[in-house]
């Protein structure tokens, strides 16, 4: 099941031979386009936010209803070998700032530690919480800590 503003499910053919059941608005979309984009290198700002993990919450325990991404973002490393990734965890700035800073560092952990369950080699993947720092909407609103609330990808090499 997704979201409806993910838009529908589409397939992606991956160059293994994989083919994906995705969102036509997912993040699997947008890094697959982003890879094989030869005009696009990696940068320090293009980074690509999960839009279906869930974590238990004030935990960094991933929810079962995560992996479908978890594996599609595995099929796609796989099926990309020379792409190396950074896996950003942020938090809102409710609670103090260390415990947010853990937090978020734990949840980029296990998101990584996932994929490389699923087969990606560690040494193309590394983690990294920056807790409240980042914020992407006002913290003021509780729609704007659901965004703050979340786990990107930044391609460091492809």
């Amino acid at each position: 099941m997704t979201s409806p503003n993910l838009g529908s499910l589409i397939n992606l053919s991956l160059p293994d031979g994989t083919t994906l059941r995705v969102p036509q608005n997912g993040v699997e979309g947008q890094l697959l386009a982003f890879i094989r984009d030869p005009n696009r290198a990696p940068d320090s700002t293009s980074w690509f936010d999960f839009d279906r993990l869930l974590f238990d919450s004030g935990s960094a325990t991933l929810q079962p209803q995560s992996q479908e991404q978890l594996q599609n973002i595995a099929a796609i490393l796989k099926a990309y070998p020379n792409v190396h990734m950074r896996i950003g965890g942020y938090t809102d700035n409710t609670g103090g700032a260390d415990q947010n800073l853990k937090l978020s560092s734990d949840r980029a952990n296990n998101v990584m530690a996932a994929l490389v369950n699923l087969g990606v080699a560690q040494d193309r993947l590394d983690a990294k919480g920056y807790g409240e720092d980042h914020p992407v909407a006002d913290n003021s609103t509780e729609e704007g800590r659901a965004k703050n609330r979340r786990i990107s990808m930044l391609v460091t090499q492809k």
